[in-house]
Order: structure tokens, then C-alpha cells, then sequence
């Protein structure tokens, strides 16, 4: 299939509709705290229905904390035994030395309480790096405050942190 150009602000406004979705209608689990893995979900469930009614992206598949690289492990330099992105848009390869032209988004969260981002942010350095093998067109940490206006949100393109306006 050949590469899939997607604009960013399309995948931008894919992931607010979702975050918006989620604080409307599942603010409790972000007020417990410590719960990440759950908003994690929830989000994904969310984002998961616009993907299916967006003609361009409906093929693609959409995965959780999805390991592997073609029959391998999804690692980096910086992670050699193995890292599992949160939220991945991307096709699955099937063909054992299939290249990942079609890794479109990548997503890491954390939560308010947690703010230990360091690695999330090499995580997404790493994926979005034309150079590392994955090349995904976009990735973001999305750090999960008490209320969504307050939302911290860090993008990436080309294994660098860029400015939303740069997008």
C-alpha cells in the first residue's frame, strides 16, 4: 500500500475531539488519579470511533500498547529490549522485512499526578525520527491535568519537539 499522507492538523483534531470526549463524559476516572492505564482506554475507545468514520484513516489499524515491529520487538536505541507505545495509528505488517511507510501517529499519556515524562518524551523523539526506522508522522504526550482546558500537550515531528504553531 503506498505511504498515506495525512495532515497533522486532521490527527491534531482527531485527539481533541477525543480528550474533549473523554473529560465530558469520564472526568472521574481523571479525578481518582493513578489511573492512567483507564484513561487510556477510554480515550482510545474514543478515538477509535472518528477513525472509523474518516474515509482516509478508516483502513489503518489502531493499537494499544502494541509491541512489535513486523515479527520482532519494537525497540529503539534508546529502548534495545522492547517499548510499548501507548496509542499507535499505523499498519500492522504482516510481511516479515516490510518497511513502516504507513506509521502515522504515535501517543503517549501521563497522568497530572505523574509527571515523570522523561522517557515518553525519547519515546516519541525516537518514533518520529526519520532515522530509526519508525518515521511515525506525528507523535504527542498528552499530560492528563484535572480539567481539559489545562491539558499539556508536547508534539513531534522528525525526533524533535515542535511548537503546536509549527505543525
Amino acid at each position: 500500500m503506498p505511504r498515506i499522507c495525512v495532515s497533522d492538523e486532521r490527527l491534531k483534531k482527531i485527539l481533541i475531539s477525543s480528550l474533549n470526549k473523554f473529560y465530558q463524559q469520564d472526568k472521574l476516572l481523571i479525578e481518582r488519579t493513578g489511573m492512567e492505564q483507564a484513561c487510556v482506554f477510554r480515550i482510545g475507545l474514543y478515538i477509535n470511533e472518528l477513525l472509523k468514520q474518516d474515509e482516509q484513516l478508516s483502513h489503518l489499524d489502531f493499537d494499544c500498547e502494541y509491541n512489535k515491529n513486523n515479527y520482532g520487538t519494537k525497540s529503539t536505541p534508546r529502548f534495545p529490549k522492547g517499548t510499548r507505545p501507548d496509542l499507535i495509528i499505523h499498519e500492522r505488517n504482516l510481511e516479515p522485512n516490510a518497511i513502516n511507510d504507513n506509521n502515522t501517529f504515535i501517543i503517549e499519556f501521563k497522568g497530572w499526578w505523574n509527571k515523570a515524562t522523561t522517557r515518553d518524551l525519547e519515546k516519541l523523539e525516537d518514533f518520529t525520527s526519520p532515522y530509526k526506522g519508525y518515521h511515525y508522522q506525528l507523535g504527542v504526550l498528552v499530560v492528563l491535568t484535572k480539567c481539559f482546558e489545562d491539558l499539556e500537550l508536547y508534539y513531534f515531528k522528525n525526533g524533535q519537539e515542535v511548537a503546536e504553531n509549527d505543525l
